[in-house]
């Protein structure tokens, strides 16, 4: 009987995805209204009260109109420390930036395995860096290895439905392994869950910390 080898794969820093999101207004559905501008509203953000200005540092007000307030959305995103361009040839507010802030995929709905699961006990996340310095995580996903054939079933993966809205997947991945394996190389297999499909393969040295970047454009459940 082969001796079974434990291992386990971290897949660490939240794992972080990225994507694009922009705000756009039709160029000609144009209609002329009659709103009232409100200088009686009051505008709270934090519990503070707000003094909402242009670009240019005059006040601005909200306006309301068939029972909606409407808020200027420069003044909003400046209040919100958001970032805001309007693209005149398109006639678009772009707001933030072209990728969002990285959100980890432990957020997402997921499904864990008796093989592999969301990082609970806080010290598996403090790491030793491959320099020799003490690395902390915030969070991350640990996956068991018995061996490699049966382990790199997709039916014992972690899996998170992403929603098929992000084209970035960012972690670190660190295999803490008997010191027999330190130095050997291993493969860490994502998935595209939808088709059932290898999405990529990357190769991992036990004992040490790789940042890995994979395209995840169009997959709903990884």
């Amino acid at each position: 009987m082969k001796r079974k080898t434990f291992l386990q794969i971290f897949a660490l820093m939240g794992v972080f995805v990225l994507c694009s999101g922009v705000i756009a207004f039709g160029s000609s559905l144009t209609t002329e209204i009659k709103a009232i501008l409100s200088r009686e509203v009051t505008i709270k953000y934090e519990g503070e009260v707000q003094n909402m200005k242009d670009g240019l540092g005059n006040p601005v007000y909200p306006l309301m109109y068939n029972g909606t307030t409407y808020l200027p959305i420069r003044a909003v995103s400046n209040m919100l420390n958001i970032p805001i361009e309007w693209e005149a040839a398109t006639k678009t507010v772009i707001l933030g930036t072209e990728e969002k802030q990285p959100k980890s995929v432990l957020s997402f709905k997921a499904k864990s395995s008796n093989f592999a699961s969301k990082v609970t006990d806080k010290g598996s996340l403090v790491i030793k860096g491959n320099s020799g310095e003490e690395i902390k995580y915030n969070d991350g996903i640990c996956y068991k290895i018995w061996n490699a054939t049966y382990s790199s079933s997709i039916d014992k993966a972690y899996k998170a439905e992403i929603g098929g809205k992000y084209s970035k997947l960012c972690f670190d991945a660190y295999i803490h392994a008997q010191e027999e394996y330190i130095g050997k190389k291993f493969k860490l297999v994502i998935y595209d869950v939808d088709d059932n499909s290898v999405r990529t393969k990357i190769e991992i040295v036990a004992g040490e910390i790789k940042e890995l970047e994979v395209n995840i454009e169009g997959v709903n459940t990884l």
